[in-house]
């Protein structure tokens, strides 16, 4: 139940990041073995090009997909923690009300614009799956990663909506907290 001192953007962020607990652990790992399988990869396909004359077969392939897996599941739990990379050239100029609204119309284009791309990425992902079509090599259907590709931007829109939902101060307390419980 909500109390009357907690908010209801409070209640859903919370909500989220409970339902989130297990999901995010699963992701990092993921990308860690997947960034892990792909250094090793990518040794041993540069071995056996220079040593044994003979790349590995469908290596590139597998880099590709193991850098996509890497670089999109890493995206819902960047936008979570809000660890993205931006500028800020007017922070300092506007009072902190108006930043704080500016945070939160930046967060919900954004959302926005997550959902947008994960539509199109699984329409185009269904024409993939209608065609059959596969890569070149391993003959590994490519709408498989297309619709991974849409589930995590789908997650992301997720995030920066609640985000842009959520007060500055909730998401800051609760962000501290999960980086107290990480370290502890």
């Amino acid at each position: 139940m909500v109390s009357n001192k907690t908010g209801i953007g409070q209640h859903y962020w919370s909500l989220f990041q409970q339902g989130c607990c297990y999901l995010f652990p699963l992701m990092r790992w993921t990308s860690a073995v997947a960034l892990i399988g792909m250094m090793l990869l990518t040794v041993l396909d540069v071995l056996g090009r220079y040593l044994l004359g003979t790349p590995i077969l469908g290596g590139s392939e597998l880099t590709g997909f193991m850098l996509l897996v890497l670089v999109m599941l890493m995206l819902p739990l960047l936008v979570f923690k809000d660890d993205q990379i931006r500028v800020d050239l007017l922070t300092d100029a506007i009072s902190p009300a108006f930043a704080k609204w500016v945070e939160r119309i930046y967060s919900l284009g954004l959302s926005v614009g997550c959902i947008y791309l994960a539509m199109s990425v699984h329409k185009l992902a269904a024409r993939a799956d209608r065609k059959q079509l596969v890569t070149e090599y391993l003959e590994i259907p490519a709408s498989w990663a297309m619709y991974a590709i849409a589930f995590c931007l789908l997650l992301s829109a997720f995030a920066f909506l609640f985000r842009g939902i959520c007060s500055t101060a909730t998401l800051d307390s609760h962000v501290e907290s999960l980086e107290g419980e990480r370290h502890d």
